[in-house]
């Protein structure tokens, strides 16, 4: 069978377009965008990095353009941030100082390997104060590791050089003096020298480099936690970076893509730390790298492939619709699905999502000249939503529509069943302000045109209360509580069953709400109450009608706005292509080629 769409669009070039040269200041024709991958709750207390091939460590500016620092190829690298640490050693050899790095313990802070003049050091922790550091000292001795120093945050830096190679000489020239120096850049290179827990330290490491170096001058470097380190694989401190403001570290690389804490990532990545001093890393990559990722973990690889573009194209326009939406934290978008879109890097790649986004390369979803708010979910129950009756707004392209394309997909979420018992639904009342006691009812009050509850109401011995739109979805305003995957339902109490009996029949009642009574003044609806006493000729008895537990019946999965994914494949099955697709769900939007 094959579904007539009426609504039609145009695929247009976008110079047709007056005003979309640009979103939210940005020029549409610009396709890279900044990816937070490690920010929040997962950011770093350190940085794994890798790559098969040579990495470019460079600033990035404000205004984009790049200043190198210096190119590594050692596969593998730790990026620091500046702290009090405990260090073990010299040994020998690596394999040495990675036995006793294997029993560092945890508690410790994160160690790594040095390779310096006197041998291989293992350094560790990222304490405050000294007094913090020699703390621990007696857990690494019951590890067996002995012999451990506290290494401060005291330096002398010496006075800008004019290049890395200048820098470099004078290290080598002070590694033969027996100090051990270490690049340092703030806007110039310079040689960092020490790691002093105290100014007495300072003041004979000052006069054992006036004697070796001269014609430099040495100033002390103050304590910051926030100055960075990089350390290869093979235990080299390659340079400390100061961390100056508007200027980010970078690593880029000519591979296809590079490796943070094991997961795979395509572009460049950038490193920040964040108040609590823990880093950030961001991905600047290609709109398209990203979506390699996004439509896989959005949408099933093995589904038609005309559903897969669709879902290409509406996470494309998502991504330059919500461009900036992360400004205050230096990305534009994060990588997690309930904030943004799910992003997961190289692995969740898949051939059948990289054709549908390479064959839509481009392609976005505009209306009035601006990228259109592409919401979708994924399963509509049969008829998609206004999206003012999820949220407040009204968007002249985001109004329901029939949609019973998912259901001829075989969705799985075509039927769901949900109960809660007395006691959840009692806190979920509480949880949203209101103790109603112990709940009697569970009432749909209304419902939008397209079946979906509007008013869900919970009436109970102490009160009642009304939850509207999302509420009586995730009222708690998480998947914590009610957890419905839809608002498309009914909701039926469950009850002791009633018997009546009269001189003629037996009956069975599932319970007495809405159940009616015969009395001397008529026909009455039987009024909620925690029990009922019935009175007969010879016997009065007393019907508990506490419900149990409440049953919610539905379709579907999500909010209803913007395109059904589900409904997608159905659509793609019957022979519809990417485009009807989306103008389907999105009535009025004009399809759009951006010239890159």
């Amino acid at each position: 069978m094959l579904v007539v769409i009426l609504c039609l669009s145009l695929a247009l070039p976008l110079f047709l377009f007056d005003r979309a040269t640009y979103a939210d200041g940005v020029a549409l024709d610009n396709p890279m965008f900044r990816i937070g991958i490690h920010h929040g709750a997962n950011a770093l207390a350190t940085v794994r990095l890798n790559s098969s091939a040579r990495v470019e460590f460079g600033l990035t500016a404000p205004d984009g353009a790049v200043i190198p620092l210096l190119a590594d190829e050692s596969g593998g690298w730790q990026i620091y941030r500046e702290a009090v640490r405990l260090v073990a050693g010299p040994f020998g050899d690596q394999a040495a100082a990675a036995q006793v790095l294997s029993r560092w313990s945890a508690g410790s802070g994160p160690a790594f390997i040095l390779r310096e003049s006197a041998g291989f050091m293992v350094a560790g922790g990222l304490f405050a104060t000294v007094e913090q550091a020699v703390q621990h000292l007696p857990g690494l001795a019951a590890a067996g590791i002995n012999g451990v120093t506290v290494r401060g945050m005291l330096a002398l830096v010496s006075g800008s050089l004019p290049s890395i190679e200048a820098a470099q000489a004078v290290r080598e020239r002070l590694v033969s003096a027996g100090l051990e120096g270490r690049l340092y850049f703030d806007g110039a290179w310079r040689i960092a020298v020490g790691f002093a827990t105290d100014t007495t330290l300072i003041d004979s490491l000052r006069v054992a480099l006036v004697a070796a170096a001269p014609e430099l001058v040495w100033e002390s470097l103050p304590r910051d936690f926030r100055r960075i380190h990089v350390i290869s694989q093979d235990g080299r401190l390659l340079f400390v970076y100061a961390n100056l403001s508007g200027l980010t570290l970078r690593a880029a690389s000519s591979a296809d893509f590079m490796s943070v804490e094991s997961r795979r990532h395509r572009g460049v990545f950038e490193f920040t730390l964040d108040q609590m001093n823990r880093f950030m890393v961001v991905g600047l990559m290609h709109v398209d790298d990203y979506l390699k990722s996004v439509v896989p973990r959005e949408m099933p690889a093995s589904w038609h492939i005309e559903a897969l573009k669709a879902q290409a194209v509406v996470a494309r326009t998502y991504a330059y619709a919500n461009r900036n939406r992360h400004a205050a934290l230096g990305f534009d978008l994060c990588h997690l699905s309930t904030c943004c879109q799910a992003y997961g890097g190289v692995e969740w790649e898949h051939p059948n999502s990289n054709q549908a986004v390479d064959e839509t390369k481009g392609v976005i979803a505009l209306f009035n000249g601006r990228p259109a708010s592409t919401f979708y979910h994924s399963d509509s129950g049969g008829h998609t939503e206004n999206v003012e009756h999820v949220w407040t707004r009204a968007i002249p392209y985001l109004i329901g529509v029939s949609d019973p394309f998912g259901a001829l997909a075989g969705s799985t979420h075509a039927r769901w069943e949900q109960e809660l018992t007395q006691a959840q639904m009692q806190q979920i009342a509480r949880f949203n302000g209101t103790d109603v006691g112990t709940v009697l009812a569970v009432t749909v009050e209304s419902r939008f045109p397209s079946g979906r509850v509007s008013t869900l109401s919970i009436t109970g011995t102490a009160g009642r209360m009304s939850l509207r739109r999302q509420q009586p979805r995730l009222p708690d305003g998480s998947t914590g509580l009610f957890a419905l995957r839809s608002t498309m339902y009914t909701v039926t109490s469950r009850v002791a069953p009633v018997v009546v009996q009269s001189a003629h029949a037996t009956a069975n009642l599932p319970g007495l709400q809405g159940t009616q009574v015969a009395t001397a003044a008529g026909v009455q609806d039987l009024l909620l109450a925690p029990e009922h006493t019935v009175r007969g000729a010879s016997v009065t008895s007393t019907l508990r009608s506490i419900p149990s537990s409440f049953v919610f019946v539905g379709s579907g999965w999500g909010h209803g706005v913007g395109m059904s994914q589900w409904g997608a494949r159905g659509m793609a099955e019957l022979g519809h292509s990417y485009r009807e697709i989306l103008v389907h769900y999105y009535r009025g939007i004009w399809i759009a080629d951006i010239p890159h």
